[in-house]
């Protein structure tokens, strides 16, 4: 049966809505006289993502060294912008936790969704981008889509992976995707993304960090979440031998202004940071 990335998402948001603090604290940005304490204020009556907060600020992505225990204090350090992020992330695998899928481990899916944080920050900060969007979300949700995929449509999906494996060692599902289902998890993660009314920065990211030259306007977060893609799977191998992750496009170095010998140290600040991180995200 034919369906679409519309469908998709669509019978998903159905299932799970995301909860109101996200939008308030993006609907909170908009207002001049709202800062760090506000927003704290409307954070600290939420358990879990004060935690969270709390957690990913004394974390090695900010180097403060488990010093900070306010939440108020959290939210400067991290900053308003990527807090709101942060709390979109949150949200977005607290809504998948009570979605079943058969496909694949939801541990191992947000192992992999963190180790792209990671290193989303990491070459966030080598490369000097300044974001809108918090790169660790970018990061996080990017490949969200599958969830969808994987839940929606097993059959197809578990076909898709299986034609990744055949013809190219499972590095690069999305082109097995577009032939199995005639779209990828890309296109479904970006209307999802929509749906909810995530940021369009975060969307844009979800919708071509496998191919960030075929999104017009590109930026550069969709450049770096597409080079963490490929450091997070060196860095789950513990691996800095490039035909172990997906291909990274080369022009993505030149236009961040890295070389891309800094695939080595971005893999192990990427290792580093994520022990203590998959606290927060995976039970």
């Amino acid at each position: 049966m034919t369906t679409t990335p519309e469908e998709l998402a669509a019978n998903i948001t159905q299932l799970v809505s995301f909860p109101d603090v996200a939008f308030r604290i993006n609907e909170m940005l908009s207002d001049e006289n709202s800062g760090a304490a506000e927003i704290g204020a409307l954070i600290e009556p939420d358990p879990a993502l004060s935690a969270a907060l709390l957690r990913i600020a004394n974390s090695a992505l900010y180097g403060i060294g488990g010093s900070v225990s306010s939440v108020e204090r959290a939210v400067t350090i991290v900053g308003l912008r990527e807090v709101r992020d942060l709390a979109f992330g949150i949200c977005a695998n607290a809504a998948f936790e009570g979605i079943p899928n058969d496909l694949i481990s939801v541990e191992d899916f947000w192992k992999h969704s963190l180790y792209c944080a990671a290193a989303a920050q990491s070459l966030g900060r080598k490369a000097r981008v300044c974001a809108g969007e918090s790169l660790f979300t970018a990061g996080l949700l990017h490949d969200i889509g599958h969830l969808v995929m994987f839940n929606q449509s097993p059959d197809l999906a578990r076909e898709a992976l299986q034609l990744s494996l055949d013809e190219n060692d499972g590095l690069s599902p999305y082109l097995s995707e577009r032939k199995v289902f005639g779209f990828d998890h890309m296109a479904v993660g970006a209307e999802l993304a929509r749906q909810w009314r995530l940021p369009e920065s975060l969307q844009v990211c979800i919708g071509f960090h496998h191919e960030p030259f075929t999104c017009d306007g590109i930026t550069d977060a969709v450049l770096v979440v597409h080079l963490a893609n490929s450091i997070a799977v060196l860095a789950e191998l513990d691996s800095v031998n490039l035909n172990d992750a997906p291909p990274m496009d080369d022009r993505t170095f030149d236009k961040l202004g890295l070389n891309p010998d800094v695939i080595t140290d971005i893999v192990a600040d990427t290792r580093d940071s994520v022990a203590e991180l998959l606290r927060i995200f995976v039970n």
